[in-house]
Order: structure tokens, then C-alpha cells, then sequence
């Protein structure tokens, strides 16, 4: 008699633990990560990153899919009039990596709009990220304020890798240590952003 309701009670856990519950099942994953000082070599011109490794890929790797996002050395003092920055698809490379520019904070962002997500194009009027400096896009020069240029708060990027996870991206400062009052003669090219990677289309 022991023995049977032993075996009940093992297979009624059993079967407990094979059910499936909404309320406990796992849900989308993650991850916040923050860079600063990131500069690309003034000789090979662009920095490579992987949003899916969350690390800077070797430049003899740029014409391949490893890389996601690619940044441009900037020079100062007041000569930089248009920032590069490409994502890797499109005929800006090889790789499967779309993104879209939202007019929204950070923290605003929640969800990705998949329909909105396009290739990358090196044409100028075609770009993810515009390289227009005047007008309301990812950076914004200041000629009334030091003659500076400044990420805008109101602009995230969102992504979808080539590994399939999705993130939203900022940049917040290209400065060198991401000073909070530079002028046209602090050292520029520096850059430091803000991520969150997802395994789902929420943030």
C-alpha cells in the first residue's frame, strides 16, 4: 500500500512539472550595456561593432557579417560636417543587420516596429542615420553653443541584428570622456552609447 502511493505521489509531480503554466513560462531576455571613449583609427577610418557580441570586431573583418553598426573617425577643431554611421546590410555591407531611427527617448522606446526596419543604403538622401547636422536627426550641431555637436535626446535606433535579437541604441556623447560642456576645440571622435538587446521585438 506504501509502495502505490508512493508512486501517485512521484507521478502526480511528474506531472506537475511537465504542465505548462503562462503565469511562470520565461519570457524575452535583456541585456543593458553601456561604451564610452570608443574611437575608431584615423588610418582605417571606421570602427566595427557587434551588437550580438557586444565587442568591436578586427578591421580585416569589415567586408564580412560579424559586424553590425560602424562609426567614423571624426576630426576636430571644428572640421567634422557630417557623421558616418552605417549598419551593415544594404550597400553598406555584406551582412542581414536593418535598422530605423524613432522619434522617441530611450526609455520611451518599448517595442520595436518591425515594419519600419529597412537596409542600409550609402546613398546620402537614403541613410538609416541622416548626416545632416542641421536638422532634426541623431546629431545636431550647435553653432550658438560652442560650435559643438550633440546626439539628440529625442532620437533612439532601433535594430535588428544579424543574430536576430533586436536592441535599441543611443548615442550619448562623442566627445572625449563625454565632457558635459566641450567646445569646438575638445578632442571629438569619441564615442559613447547605450544599448538594450532583446531576444524578443519588446525592450
Amino acid at each position: 500500500m506504501m509502495k502505490f502511493v508512493s508512486m501517485v505521489v512521484f507521478a502526480g509531480a511528474l506531472l506537475s512539472a511537465c504542465s505548462s503554466d503562462p503565469a511562470t513560462a520565461p519570457g524575452p531576455t535583456s541585456t543593458s550595456i553601456t561604451r564610452s571613449n570608443m574611437r575608431p583609427d584615423s588610418v582605417q577610418g571606421f570602427l566595427y561593432y557587434s551588437l550580438d557580441g557586444d565587442s568591436v570586431v578586427p578591421f580585416e573583418k569589415r567586408a564580412t557579417n560579424e559586424w553590425d553598426i560602424r562609426m567614423a573617425y571624426l576630426q576636430g577643431e571644428g572640421r567634422t560636417r557630417q557623421i558616418d554611421i552605417f549598419f551593415n546590410s544594404g550597400t553598406a555591407g555584406v551582412g542581414t543587420t536593418k535598422a530605423y531611427v524613432a522619434s522617441s527617448r530611450f526609455e520611451s522606446v518599448t517595442a520595436a516596429d518591425t515594419t519600419k526596419l529597412k537596409n542600409d543604403d550609402t546613398t546620402a538622401t537614403a541613410r538609416i542615420v541622416s548626416i545632416d547636422l542641421t536638422g532634426p536627426g541623431v546629431f545636431i550641431y550647435q553653432p550658438t553653443v560652442r560650435h559643438t555637436i550633440v546626439p539628440s535626446p529625442d532620437k533612439t535606433i532601433v535594430v535588428r541584428t544579424k543574430g536576430g535579437k533586436f536592441v535599441k541604441f543611443q548615442f550619448t556623447s562623442i566627445y572625449r570622456d563625454a565632457v558635459p560642456s566641450p567646445d569646438e576645440l575638445t578632442p571629438l571622435g569619441f564615442y559613447h552609447f547605450r544599448y538594450v538587446r532583446s531576444t524578443s521585438a519588446s525592450f
